[in-house]
């Protein structure tokens, strides 16, 4: 095999394809890419053993077709610090030389692409497609929902994929907070989903790096659906993962149908006042008191240390001449409010001790998040 091809090209790729490699691979080959040069198309192919595959496609120069498997470690460190020209990479059995001009270069040692691990492939018989752009946002707005721990219920790690009428509908929760976005398929793509799919967030970080990686960025993804693998495909770049098992919440009982009180907020202000609210409050549960009356709302938490603030609101639906007490978790609720991103975010509550509702405000409802409120002590 060789190549050439210049270094702007070849580190991003070797970078996306590395994110998907065991950073401690229990055999040697588990550590490696699959490079496989055909023509002018260099193939490079990555797996994390347990399920998850991406396989990417780059435009070299090519010399001469053949594949190695080579430590995808040793290879990125190699091109990421080589310097920035055009690249020579070949083969002699299995040795895989990189050089960057005369008696300047680097040997690595290959292994044999039949010892490769192979990712299984996949026929689905159910599919969707979205942009990347879309299936970015996507992510960004559910993925921090999702549970950090899998010992109890390794389905709520993943994200819900599922549809509704003729959207895509996607659910992050960790049962203390949950976030809920609908997206839009593609019009003129076939949208059949026979199923939910509960989706390990990897996969599609996985291939949204690399469609950035190979100049797919603005591409329309192909996300096909099995009962237990996902497959989503790019013109350049394809993720292959198995799907999370079930069973996950059943989420849509979970909304509040009835939340007559409404607070709404500038949210740059909010965040402001919280970060500094939080830096007080008790580092294990990180909670904090809002209490709303006449217009402002005033934030307290007592930890290390006593910090107290205040914002303007603008409410509706409060009773009574006592204010409202609610109870939060100031670091979920500091997140939702930087995820959400809007100039102005809708609080929705029906009492002291319940869900609250999370909105950007002036939004449609295709994005939504749910906070449990906590009780604090008098």
């Amino acid at each position: 095999m060789k190549f050439t091809a210049k270094k702007s090209i070849l580190a991003p790729a070797f970078s996306a394809a590395k994110l998907v490699v065991p950073a401690k691979p229990a055999i040697t080959i588990a550590g490696c890419f699959l490079l496989r040069l055909k023509g002018s198309n260099l193939e490079i192919t990555a797996n994390d053993v347990t399920g998850l595959g991406l396989c990417l496609n780059i435009e070299v120069n090519g010399e001469e077709n053949g594949e190695i498997a080579v430590s995808a470690a040793d290879l990125f460190d190699t091109v990421s610090n080589a310097p920035d020209v055009e690249l020579i990479i070949s083969t002699e059995g299995l040795n895989l030389t990189v050089s960057w001009g005369d008696e300047r270069d680097s040997d690595l040692g290959g292994k044999n692409p039949e010892d490769f691990i192979k990712t299984p492939d996949v026929e689905p018989d159910s599919q969707v497609s979205l942009k990347v752009p879309d299936l970015n946002f996507l992510l960004s707005k559910v993925a921090f929902a999702a549970s950090k721990n899998n010992d109890n219920r390794p389905s709520l790690t993943g994200i819900l994929l599922e549809a509704e009428d003729s959207k895509l509908v996607s659910v992050g929760t960790d049962s203390h907070r949950l976030s809920r976005v609908y997206v839009q398929p593609e019009a003129d793509e076939a949208f059949s989903l026979a199923r939910s799919s509960i989706v390990p967030p990897r996969a599609i970080q996985a291939l949204l790096s690399a469609a950035a990686a190979v100049g797919d960025s603005e591409a329309t993804v192909y996300m096909g659906f099995t009962e237990t693998h996902l497959n989503f495909k790019t013109p350049k770049a394809s993720v292959t993962a198995k799907l999370l098992e079930g069973p996950y919440p059943s989420w849509r009982p979970v909304i509040p149908t009835n939340l007559p009180i409404s607070i709404k907020f500038n949210t740059a202000e909010m965040l402001d006042v919280l970060q500094r609210v939080n830096v007080s409050a008790d580092k294990t549960t990180h909670n904090a008191r809002l209490s709303i009356q006449d217009s402002i709302i005033k934030i307290s938490a007592v930890g290390s240390r006593r910090t107290r603030e205040k914002i303007a609101c603008v409410c509706e639906g409060i009773t009574g001449s006592e204010p409202l007490h609610i109870g939060v978790n100031v670091s979920y609720l500091l997140e939702i409010l930087k995820i959400c991103g809007a100039e102005e975010t809708k609080v929705l509550v029906n009492g002291e001790h319940s869900l609250c509702e999370i909105l950007p405000s002036g939004d449609s409802s295709d994005l939504l998040f749910l906070l449990m409120l906590v009780r604090l002590a008098e």
